[in-house]
């Protein structure tokens, strides 16, 4: 067992969420990966959750952060144990990382690591080495309100070390029950909202009927965000979809396209 966190009792799957939309962070020190290995693989984590729900995590250096991410060795853990309502020692318990539920707590968001056993490779517990990647999408998953999930063997939230995932391989991570609890928490992210609605049938016929007006600006947006999201996709509602083309219509046209896909490209 990895993680620190006991496992939740009853059907409930989340905390309270962030208000916030912006989650603010920063590194205490690095594991003994190094820093740059360290950084790659926490960085690559925020992007799992924020590409699928409207949350956004920026690093800070002014002392501003929500999240505080450090690496604890064997002489804070015990300084730690006095203060922290979960233990941190793998020696006794195996457990090497938590992180905290959203809150108004000093450690509300922070996020606790052992300082070794760490690799940046696709490795299993036998070898005594942990992908700090995997670990750290999970317990991400804490810092922003998911409880453990027991009934989906997929989900990032259950307690079963996942030791194949890769940075390579983000986009792929999240479990559908993992996606559709976060957007009830934070809504979804406006690409996916925006890519959804380019996808739709109302779409379709707009777009086909607007290839004749294809020479104005207006056109030549909604052409290109045809040709890049358009595919398979949920349907949208119409009057999301009309909701869209006002807002396309009235605005500049290219703060809308820095807006809905400025982070994105």
């Amino acid at each position: 067992m990895f993680c620190s966190l006991p496992d939740n009792i009853g059907d409930k799957k989340y905390c309270t969420p962030w208000k916030q939309k912006v989650l603010p962070y920063d590194f205490q020190n690095y594991s003994s990966l190094g820093k740059e290995k360290t950084l790659n693989a926490i960085e690559n984590t925020f992007s799992v959750w924020q590409n699928v729900c409207n949350l956004k995590f920026e690093r800070v250096f002014d002392g501003s952060q929500v999240m505080n991410v450090a690496f604890l060795t064997e002489d804070e853990k015990q300084n730690e144990e006095i203060n922290c309502p979960y233990k941190l020692n793998n020696k006794k318990s195996g457990t090497l990382a938590h992180g905290f539920y959203p809150g108004n707590s000093a450690l509300s968001g922070d996020l606790h690591f052992d300082n070794e056993r760490w690799s940046d490779q696709k490795t299993l517990s036998g070898n005594g080495k942990f992908n700090l990647f995997s670990v750290t999408v999970h317990e991400i998953g804490h810092c922003i309100g998911l409880f453990h999930n027991a009934e989906d063997k997929d989900s990032i939230m259950c307690i079963i070390y996942k030791p194949g995932l890769s940075v390579e391989n983000k986009n792929k991570i999240l479990s559908e029950s993992d996606i559709k609890t976060l957007q009830k928490m934070y809504g979804a992210a406006k690409h996916v909202i925006v890519t959804a609605i380019f996808n739709s049938n109302k779409a379709k016929v707009m777009i086909k009927n607007i290839k004749k007006d294809s020479k104005t600006k207006r056109g030549k947006i909604i052409c290109m965000l045809k040709r890049k999201h358009f595919g398979k996709g949920p349907e949208i509602s119409q009057e999301s979809f009309e909701t869209l083309l006002i807002k396309l219509a009235e605005m500049d046209h290219e703060a809308f396209v820095a807006e809905n896909f400025g982070d994105n490209d």
